[in-house]
């Protein structure tokens, strides 16, 4: 990964780390509604016996992915604020 590099031309540190502390948040708050949301086979049973599994699997990329996002933000912040 390619990490800024503060410098008196470019961005300020003070205002990278806010921008990258307020997008942590920002995702923090979207995993917390997202594992608020009531998951369960019920919902999808009467569309077929493979509908839970697409679910299931579709749900866990998601995860997934959210959870890369969150990654390349603490990578960033860590080196942010070192």
């Amino acid at each position: 990964m390619i990490l800024p590099t503060i410098h008196r031309n470019g961005t300020s540190a003070a205002n990278l780390q806010q921008g990258y502390d307020a997008a942590a948040e920002a995702l923090y708050t979207l995993e917390q509604a997202l594992n608020s949301i009531e998951f369960n086979a019920r919902d999808y049973y009467v569309q077929g016996d493979a509908a839970w599994t697409q679910a299931y699997a579709e749900r866990r990329a998601i995860n997934a992915k959210v959870k890369d996002v969150s990654a390349y933000l603490q990578e960033i912040r860590e080196h942010l604020y070192a």
